[in-house]
């Protein structure tokens, strides 16, 4: 009776993992789409947009009105201006990628590039890895975070678009910090220089990271960034912390040295289903620091990943 009980219970969890069966319902995504909660909002924006469909077409199908969608983009400044208060470098990040996510996910890029071209946002760089995919990087706000050492983070963020018969889509937004020390690592580590117990605090600690830096000494630069932590292996997308740094021999600059990739789950946002429900009665926790590769370093810095 115990082992059927078991086994059902067992049945039961795995069928609530899987909740991507059947096709998904453009009309129940474009009534998220007027939630009062930005978060519901955010989740709409993003599964429209992994059916190629953005959030104004499902709007306009449905006879529903775009005021709520509309105002989460014209005031992504104000929004991320707001995220920007917070001192704990973890919440910042967390806070300017809902900002940002909420307000550009789902639309059509031309629309979003004149947003934050209006909104005085700074592009620097674009990255198109082939003819579907196109990135493009902005500056937040320079010197948006300065630890406890003063050393200045910029706020950073890039928009990934895919491209449609009909134009370019915004899938994903990548939010972070990016700070450059071009210094050695043990110098760095003889004060604190984040919050204690904070994920680039334990970053600085690792056995892993010393190890590394006794064979390429320099930390010359690391990005913090926040999102989803992708797992082939995993049915669950959990949210969390992303940490790319890039170390340099003694005496080079701008390459010839490794990259090293971290990720730590975060109990800030619940875990996804693949196709972007949110799974808000799965608890989230925070993780320890899960090493992801290494890379050589010194071709042209981070490149986010593209998403589905």
């Amino acid at each position: 009776m115990r082992l059927s009980l078991t086994i059902a219970l067992l049945l039961a969890g795995c069928a609530g993992l899987d909740l991507d069966n059947g096709p998904e319902e453009p009309a129940r995504l474009a009534a998220l789409l007027e939630s009062g909660d930005p978060l519901a909002r955010e989740e709409g924006a993003h599964r429209l947009s992994l059916l190629g469909m953005s959030v104004h077409e499902a709007l306009e199908t449905e006879g529903r009105p775009a005021g709520l969608v509309d105002q989460d983009t014209a005031s992504l400044r104000e929004r991320l201006e707001d995220a920007l208060r917070e001192r704990d470098p973890e919440r910042m990040v967390w806070r300017a990628y809902h900002a940002l996510r909420g307000g550009c996910l789902g639309r059509d890029w031309r629309r979003i590039s004149e947003a934050l071209s209006r909104q005085l946002f700074r592009l620097v760089e674009i990255y198109e890895p082939h003819e579907r995919a196109k990135f493009v990087r902005f500056i937040g706000r320079a010197r948006a975070y300065v630890n406890a050492a003063g050393d200045p983070h910029d706020l950073f963020f890039w928009v990934q678009s895919v491209r449609r018969d009909t134009g370019w889509l915004v899938r994903e937004v990548y939010v972070g910090l990016h700070v450059e020390f071009e210094a050695p690592f043990k110098d760095l580590t003889r004060r604190d220089r984040y919050p204690q117990g904070s994920v680039l605090a334990r970053f600085f600690e690792l056995e892993e990271v010393r190890k590394l830096a006794a064979v390429y000494p320099v930390l010359e630069e690391i990005e913090f960034s926040y999102g989803r932590i992708r797992d082939r292996e995993s049915g669950l997308v959990p949210a969390g912390f992303h940490v790319n740094a890039g170390f340099l021999l003694a005496g080079e600059r701008g390459g010839g040295g490794r990259g090293i990739y971290y990720t730590a789950e975060a109990g800030l946002d619940p875990p996804t289903s693949p196709r972007g429900r949110l799974l808000r009665d799965r608890p989230a926790a925070d993780g320890p620091l899960v090493p992801r590769g290494a890379s050589f370093w010194g071709a042209g810095g981070w490149r986010p990943p593209e998403e589905p």
